[in-house]
C-alpha cells in the first residue's frame, strides 16, 4: 500500500526544454541531446589542452595485490539509491553481495594489472538537470551530472585509501573538501568564528572566496 501511494504521489519528470544558439527551442530529442552535449563539451573540453596519454607500461603484478577486504570496504562506502553508470550496476548489488563476489572482483582487478587489460570504465552517462529558479531553455541553466560506473567508484575508493596516508601530510589544515570527518560545516564555522573575532577585537580581515559559475 505504501509503495502504491508513493508511486501515485511521484512527480512526473518533464522533458528538458533546450534552446539552440539562435534561441530556437529544440523539439526533437536527438537535437536536444546534441545541443546539450555540444554545450558541455565546449565548456569542459579544451582543444588546446594537452591530452594525457594512457599508461602503456609492461604488464606486471601489483606489489601489494588488492584484497577482498579492500573490495568489501569500498563497496560498503558506496551510497545507496544512486543511479548507475553505463554498466547498469546499482551499488546495492555489490554492497550486499556475497564474500565470493568480493573475491572475484579483487581477482579481476588484480588480473587487469597483471595482463594489462582494459576494464572499460573511463566513460560515464551525462545527465543534465535544470537549475532551480533559472529560466528554462538556455543550456547554461542546466547542471551537468556524470554517472560513473560503480566498479570505477569502488576502484577509486581503494586507490584513495592507499594513497591517503601519503597525501594527507601535504594538505593544508584549512582544506575540508574530500577529507574524512571534514565537511562544509567546518568552513561555515570558521567563517562565523572569524566574524565574531572581528566584532570583539574591532579589527579588519579579508576573506577570499572562489566560486565556479557553472555550478550555480
Amino acid at each position: 500500500m505504501f509503495k502504491a501511494v508513493k508511486e501515485l504521489n511521484k512527480k512526473q519528470q518533464e522533458n528538458l526544454k533546450v534552446e539552440d544558439t539562435n534561441g530556437k527551442l529544440a523539439l526533437n530529442p536527438n537535437d536536444t541531446l546534441n545541443i546539450i552535449a555540444s554545450f558541455f563539451k565546449e565548456k569542459f573540453q579544451s582543444e588546446t589542452a594537452t591530452e594525457i596519454e594512457a599508461f602503456t607500461g609492461s604488464p606486471r603484478k601489483l606489489h601489494q595485490p588488492i584484497t577482498k577486504e579492500e573490495v568489501k570496504k569500498s563497496f560498503d562506502n558506496l551510497n545507496n539509491n544512486r543511479a548507475p553508470g553505463e554498466d547498469g550496476i546499482h551499488a546495492e548489488l555489490l554492497k550486499y553481495g556475497t564474500q565470493e563476489l568480493n573475491e572475484q572482483i579483487a581477482k579481476i582487478l588484480n588480473q587487469t594489472s597483471e595482463r594489462h587489460e582494459n576494464l572499460d570504465i573511463n566513460t560515464g552517462k551525462l545527465i543534465a538537470i535544470p537549475k532551480p529558479g533559472k529560466p528554462k531553455g538556455p543550456p547554461k541553466n542546466l547542471r551537468p551530472i556524470m554517472l560513473l560506473n560503480t566498479i570505477r567508484k569502488a576502484l577509486s575508493k581503494i586507490a584513495l585509501e592507499r594513497i591517503r596516508p601519503h597525501v594527507e601530510q601535504y594538505l593544508s589544515h584549512s582544506q575540508s573538501g574530500f577529507r574524512p570527518n571534514r565537511s562544509t560545516s567546518d568552513v561555515a564555522w570558521t567563517h562565523k568564528w572569524l566574524a565574531a573575532k572581528v566584532n570583539i577585537e574591532n579589527i579588519a580581515i579579508k576573506i577570499a572566496g572562489i566560486d565556479t559559475p557553472l555550478t550555480r
